[in-house]
């Protein structure tokens, strides 16, 4: 034994616990130096059955291990330490456990080496949206989201191949068109989006085929002279309508539209509650899913009372036209009815002539106008009762300022300062 060997021999015999050399391999000791220095105190490495065991230590003594797909071996040093970088990023961008980030790194996707297996993040995308969090429906996700899916099929396919989530966005945008802004072209970046951040955030596709933040350059801009909403339908149309609908049935659900505000699919979700109407729809959009709502009826002006006879004739039971048989042909079977009634038709032609649109949307556009005008309710309040965002009314209904919708408007407004002047002097 040398001099040096006998000397810790000693050494250990007098202190028991005393540490001997590393007996540990010189590539262990590099990785380990390594690892320290890109990452700090708190990480280590060690060999169990045959591999790598990563051991991450926390502030308050716990820790946490996984076992890397890695053999305890000098060929694994390079292929650990991106394994640990990587699942650092994870976790402390996605506020994931070691583990939790180790099921994304290991991942069939992630395994490819950067190579995405569409069709296998294509069939865990449709299960996680229509099964698992039920956020779309199976015939919703036929319609809407199995085109884009064959769109994105077809891009990452054509050279030059995407190689990153932004090109793939690009590509969508280059070779499926659409205008600036558009619906079309909005719902397919928006709907690609969320496949690539599936493909990331649960399937560990690496960082870079992500979406960007800010789709606006991808989706563009509306150019805002080819808007062309419905038009509200004032009170006064709506009473020249009204007359002109012979069957109680269809002028029942007109007058429930305009004066509660309602989508036409909402007529098939209504439920009285005591003196108060609900509505138990919810629309399923790219951000979740409208709660339903109580409802507040506006009466029309030269209608009073209307709001409360209406919520009558349900609580006993009064038939509604028949509306189709889903929810999506309920507009289209109260569209087919209007434009058989010559009072919608005679509309339609004046609205188009000062260039507006008269659509089934126009009744629910116009109490937006009478609780603005006539009921001076503010716009935040107007969106809570019609079921949307404030963004999306202002979006929406901000730009109704013909001249006689600002008369009428200033001209309310000077009425009801006059009578609280009137009060006030009393």
């Amino acid at each position: 034994m040398g001099m040096f060997a006998r000397f810790c021999a000693r050494i250990c015999a007098k202190r028991p616990g005393a540490l001997m050399p590393s007996s540990s391999p010189r590539w262990v000791i590099t990785l380990r130096d390594a690892i320290k220095r890109e990452h700090g105190l708190g990480w280590s490495v060690r060999e169990m059955s045959g591999r790598i065991q990563l051991t991450r230590r926390f502030d308050d003594g716990t820790r946490s291990s996984v076992t890397l797909d890695l053999p305890w071996s000098p060929a694994s040093t390079t292929s650990a330490l991106s394994q640990i970088k990587e699942l650092r990023e994870r976790m402390e961008s996605a506020g994931l456990s070691i583990k939790e980030a180790q099921q994304l790194v290991s991942s069939p996707v992630a395994r490819a080496e950067g190579c995405i297996d569409w069709e296998l993040v294509m069939q865990r995308f449709e299960k996680y949206k229509v099964l698992d969090s039920g956020d779309v429906r199976p015939s919703t996700f036929e319609r809407l989201y199995r085109p884009v899916l064959n769109q994105v099929r077809e891009v990452v396919r054509t050279r030059p191949i995407p190689r990153d989530g932004r090109s793939v966005l690009a590509g969508l945008r280059d070779t499926y068109g659409g205008a600036p802004g558009s619906p079309g072209r909005r719902l397919r970046i928006m709907y690609a989006a969320q496949l690539l951040r599936y493909a990331v955030g649960q399937m560990g596709a690496p960082a870079r085929w992500g979406p960007p933040d800010d789709l606006v350059p991808l989706i563009g801009r509306r150019d805002a002279a080819l808007k062309n909403p419905a038009t509200p339908l004032k009170d006064e149309q709506l009473a020249r309508l009204l007359e002109g609908i012979p069957d109680p049935r269809w002028r029942f659900a007109v007058q429930l539209m305009a004066t509660f505000g309602l989508r036409p699919v909402e007529l098939r979700y209504l439920r009285v509650s005591g003196q108060k109407l609900r509505v138990e729809y919810q629309k399923r959009t790219s951000r979740g899913m409208t709660k339903p709502r109580e409802l507040a009826g506006l009466d029309p002006l030269g209608m009073p009372g209307l709001a409360q006879r209406l919520i009558g004739r349900l609580a006993i039971g009064d038939a509604l036209p028949p509306l189709g048989n889903s929810d999506a042909t309920t507009a289209t079977a109260l569209a087919t009815y209007l434009k058989r009634r010559p009072p919608w038709n005679s509309l339609r032609q004046e609205i188009a002539a000062t260039g507006g649109k008269l659509s089934v949307y126009s009744c629910r556009h116009g109490f937006a106008l009478r609780a603005a005008q006539l009921y001076g309710l503010s716009p935040r309040v107007t969106a809570a009762l019609m079921g949307h965002s404030l963004q999306t009314h202002v979006n929406h209904y901000g730009h109704w300022t013909d001249a006689d919708t600002l008369d009428e408007a200033v001209a309310a407004a000077i009425q009801r300062t006059q009578a609280l002047h009137a009060r006030a002097m009393a």
